[in-house]
């Protein structure tokens, strides 16, 4: 793996499998990272990210309910009032390996169901 900006102009007998570039992120967007060799997922939140050569991007998986509440969030957002019916089998619409954030007006509450914990009990 070459890191930083070079020139590198590959033998003949060199297959490139992959380029990667960097990730810029925003203070509110993130993505998950899964290390190949420990199996381990972590979340990488606001910074530039750059994938390390044991690293990919994981998709999280989340229910279908979950997946038709976000897909009716985002629909509302994008219309002005009005719904739009947004078919749920367009991969278009969600990234998977980004980290699911939710905007909160000031002054609200929210509840946060964390699917990890009910599963310590049994």
């Amino acid at each position: 793996m070459i890191f930083g900006p070079s020139d590198y102009i590959p033998n003949i007998n060199v297959d490139i499998i992959e380029k990667r570039r960097s990730i810029p992120l925003d203070q509110n967007e993130g993505i998950f990272v899964r290390d190949i060799k420990s199996g381990q997922v972590r979340a990488i939140i606001a910074e530039a990210y750059m994938l390390k050569e044991n690293e990919e991007l994981w998709e999280k998986i989340i229910p279908s309910v979950v997946e038709e509440l976000l897909l009716k969030d985002v629909s509302r957002d994008r219309t002005e009032g009005g719904r739009k019916e947004v078919s749920s089998r367009d991969p278009a619409i969600r990234d998977k390996t980004k980290v699911i954030t939710y905007r909160t007006p000031h002054n609200s509450a929210v509840q946060i169901y964390d699917y990890k914990w009910p599963s310590l009990w049994t």
